[in-house]
């Protein structure tokens, strides 16, 4: 067969695996600002988990990579907080609110937006500090 033949076939099939598996959507990835994140706490009783990034800082990459693995971190962001990624560079009001001088940031806020903590950027125990925080204010 010749290669057009075999990229229709690869295309059907993709397509096919992406309408019969539909990937779950998580609460999060519904988030595009912190007034929404608000809400939706309010609505499912959760606090909010504010991570404030930058694409040019490679303390943002590391965390990311560190939360993508740790099944405890996604664990416990599933279930007790909304999360909301806001680019730095693109939220300047929201980091001078709180008090940020650059990426990364971690902030844990009420269902009223207000802050209970935070993590000013990169943490020296990673995503395991990350996590211990997350538990405290969840208890």
């Amino acid at each position: 067969m010749n290669k057009l033949v075999y990229l229709s076939i690869i295309i059907i099939a993709l397509g096919a695996v992406y309408f019969l598996f539909p990937q779950e959507q998580s609460s999060s990835t519904e988030v595009t600002t912190l007034e929404e994140a608000v809400l939706m706490a309010r609505e499912e009783n959760k606090l909010v988990f504010l991570y404030i990034n930058s694409q040019n800082c490679p303390y943002c990459r590391m965390l990311e990579e560190e939360f993508s693995e740790s099944e405890e971190f996604q664990r416990v962001i599933h279930e007790e907080y909304i999360w909301i990624t806001l680019d730095f560079t693109k939220n300047l009001n929201l980091a001078r609110r709180f008090g940020l001088q650059g990426p990364p940031a971690m902030i844990i806020l009420d269902q009223n937006g207000t802050a209970i903590t935070g993590i000013p950027g990169y943490p020296p125990e990673g995503v395991r500090d990350v996590i211990a925080m997350l538990k405290e204010v969840s208890q």
